[in-house]
Parts: C-alpha cells; sequence; structure tokens
C-alpha cells in the first residue's frame, strides 16, 4: 500500500477537556513523559498521537491505539501489531504521522533560523538548505531505527537503500519522509485540531 502520510498545524490552544481527551488517549508510557513538559509543550505530543490514532481508526478501523513498546534506540512500535509501522514527529506548531507496512520515518521543523554555530559545524550558509538537510537526516535515522547520535556523526551509509521525499505540506515547515523501498509512493493528508477531534469522538 501507499504510505499514508498525516499532518496537522497546531493552530490554536486545545481546550481543558480537549486536552483531557487526548491525554486518555496516549500509551501510558508516552502520557507520563508528556506530563513532565511545560504546558504550552503538551499539545505537540497530544496532538501527535490523537493523529495516529486517527490514521489507524481510517486504515484499520482502530478504536484505540495498540500497545506501543520502545525500541533500545528509542523509536515506538506496535508490539503486537508487527504488519504495521509507523512514526510520528512534531515540532513548535505542527505534528507529523506516517503509517505503513514496512519501516518509515518522519521528521518536521518549524522554519527559524540556525545558530551560527550550528551553520558552520555542518558547513551550510542558507536556512533552507540547513533544514532540508535536517529533516532528511533524521527521518532517514529513524526509519533506521537509530538514535540521536546518529545524527551529530553522520555516517553515509545510513543511507544506502533508503528512499526520501521532501514533504512540503505546511507553510512554514521542513519535512521529510524516509523508506527502505525505492519505489512507493505516498498519500498526504492535512488534519485540523477540530477534524481530529470529531472525527476521533464519532468512533
Amino acid at each position: 500500500m501507499d504510505i499514508q502520510v498525516y499532518a496537522l498545524a497546531i493552530d490554536r490552544e486545545l481546550r481543558d477537556e480537549e486536552r483531557c481527551y487526548l491525554t486518555d488517549v496516549m500509551p501510558f508510557s508516552r502520557r507520563q513523559r508528556m506530563l513532565r513538559l511545560r504546558e504550552q509543550k503538551q499539545s505537540q505530543p497530544l496532538c501527535a498521537y490523537g493523529l495516529l490514532r486517527l490514521a489507524l481508526q481510517r486504515l484499520y478501523g482502530f478504536a484505540q491505539l495498540p500497545a506501543i513498546s520502545i525500541a533500545p534506540a528509542g523509536k515506538p512500535y506496535f508490539a503486537e501489531e508487527g504488519q504495521i509501522c509507523f512514526n510520528i514527529s512534531h515540532t513548535d506548531g505542527a505534528v507529523l504521522c506516517a503509517v505503513h507496512d514496512r519501516e518509515v520515518g518522519v521528521d518536521i521543523e518549524r522554519s527559524r533560523a540556525p545558530a551560527p554555530t550550528i551553520l558552520h559545524y555542518y558547513r551550510i550558509s542558507e536556512e533552507r538548505q540547513f533544514w532540508e538537510m535536517w529533516v532528511h537526516r533524521e527521518a532517514v535515522a529513524k526509519c533506521r531505527g537509530c538514535g540521536f547520535a546518529a545524527l551529530s556523526h553522520w555516517d553515509e551509509e545510513m543511507e544506502k537503500s533508503i528512499t526520501t521525499y521532501p514533504l512540503p505540506l505546511l507553510d512554514g515547515f521542513y519535512a521529510a519522509l524516509a523508506t527502505g523501498e525505492p519505489k512507493v509512493r505516498y498519500a498526504a493528508h492535512l488534519v485540523t485540531i477540530d477534524e481530529l477531534l470529531t472525527e476521533m469522538e464519532e468512533h
């Protein structure tokens, strides 16, 4: 099947009842981690796992998220649904997820000026070039199930047999998708917070 990519812009504050509803949707381990964040940062993982639930609802009719385990390098996966692979990413103002029957990786970042020291480290002079490189590499690393350290000690061998696609889905954000399949297509779905909550609550 095509890789299913879902993106959502967090364009308003979540109301208290919406926050409670999405908290109940999250896996327990992720919920505990989310509650340690500042409240203004909590909307990102709340909407990310809500978006994943919506994707599984549309694709497979799931009424709740399957049990999620964490691989040694930190990548979450469905412990009892081995035929379903997913990956999520969130940044200030947006979330992204992908679902497929093979391993995938996604990354999304808000457009902002990188620190000059970072540009110097990567020998890049332009903001756009930096973020395109960054989301590409992070999507590849996440597809492979590698940890964050892979980004600072990049090995071009990581990219072998990996296909990446830029995802120009939301204005003001850079995003990328990575897959181990050379000719697979993806279908992109843009969802609003209101659409997310309404459709989830109907099921």
